[in-house]
């Protein structure tokens, strides 16, 4: 099966595209892409997750100056790498072509760190991109599932989950720019329940990891590996929390990851 790249090309610039474009298909590689558009409120960014978790693509591919990966465009692309992945099953290769490899290194969030960060003028870069574009996809090895549900006019949806074993109680928070979570709900994995029962919850607590603030959610439900505790969160979150909850445990054994 002949493998594909998708290009997200963060600038509108249709020459610079063209000559990823021609770089790119030039090595036998398929290759579709769009033009980045920073619109958060809307999620643009949720119209090319079925497109860069399709079978046969095997590399995304960002396209960007330094200056171009902005907070706002690092969070939705950390967003749309987390539901890609979470379509797939797999850690999908990722790689950033940009004029400053070093400085956007810097400051990848969790969701892109993995991803290799090259010069477009790396001479390296055609046989690289087809390297990466062919190999076999790793299952995730992560302790816990994440996903994220872009729905625009009723919200940003985040779903997580234990991959093995049960959290006995569950916590969800979002850190950054006034973002809160206003719902909650607990339901079988991969769907949003429509009513859920929440056991003794907690709502809008303030917790602080760091330098970072998070406004969180916390129930103690039991959540198996096949369910999952969904959140709802308003406004434009620059971080989560999210995994077990005890009430009385002296401290929180949680993960975090960066969006911005």
């Amino acid at each position: 099966m002949s493998k594909s790249v998708w290009i997200s090309m963060i600038k509108k610039d249709e020459a610079a595209a063209q000559a990823v474009y021609k770089m790119v298909s030039g090595y036998g590689l398929g290759v579709s892409g769009h033009f980045w558009k920073d619109d958060p409120e809307n999620m643009q960014w949720a119209g090319a997750v079925s497109e860069i978790a399709a079978k046969t693509n095997g590399l995304w591919l960002i396209a960007g100056d330094a200056g171009d990966f902005t907070p706002s465009v690092l969070r939705d692309l950390s967003l749309l790498a987390l539901s890609v992945q979470a379509q797939k099953a797999a850690q999908l290769p990722v790689m950033i072509l940009t004029d400053d490899p070093e400085g956007l290194g810097e400051k990848l969030t969790t969701p892109l760190a993995g991803a290799q960060v090259f010069s477009p003028d790396n001479p390296a870069l055609g046989a690289k991109i087809t390297a990466k574009a062919n190999l076999p996809l790793k299952p995730l090895a992560a302790q816990y599932r994440l996903n994220v549900h872009a729905m625009p006019k009723i919200g940003l949806w985040i779903e997580a989950g234990p991959a093995e074993d049960t959290w006995s109680g569950v916590i969800v928070g979002a850190g950054g720019n006034g973002a809160a979570i206003d719902a909650m709900g607990i339901g079988p994995a991969g769907q949003i329940p429509e009513k859920s029962v929440l056991e003794y919850p907690v709502r809008d607590m303030t917790l602080a990891l760091g330098d970072r603030e998070f406004s969180a959610w916390a129930a103690q439900n039991h959540v198996s590996e096949t369910e999952s505790v969904y959140v709802r969160i308003k406004g434009q979150p620059g971080a989560l929390l999210f995994g077990p909850f005890a009430p009385n445990a002296d401290e929180l054994d949680v993960y975090t990851l960066t969006l911005e």
